[in-house]
């Protein structure tokens, strides 16, 4: 009788967890991962040391930034966002 009742809580907790573990699959639950922003849009934080597009007034002035920042394998600026190694395209 003992056996079967640890046996019958082992698999209670099975699958207890396995409902927990699953349930968070739901829509609800995937929409906090995704960006609701358009992420062409630049946004600036320079008080916290982001450079978005928007703060440089020529693509040169970007891509100099850039290229000192450590270019393509550094941009935690997000510059170059399609990684073709040229920041802030869209600029004149």
């Amino acid at each position: 009788m003992k056996d079967t009742l640890v046996g019958l809580m082992v698999w209670g907790l099975i699958i207890g967890g396995g409902i927990w573990l699953f349930s968070g699959d739901s829509e609800d639950s995937v929409k906090n991962y995704n960006r609701f922003d358009n992420p062409a849009t630049e946004r600036s934080y320079e008080e916290y040391g982001d450079y978005d597009c928007t703060d440089f007034n020529t693509q040169d002035e970007a891509q100099e930034f850039f290229e000192d920042e450590g270019g393509p394998s550094n941009d935690h600026h997000n510059l170059d966002r399609d990684g073709d190694g040229v920041a802030c395209e869209s600029l004149p």
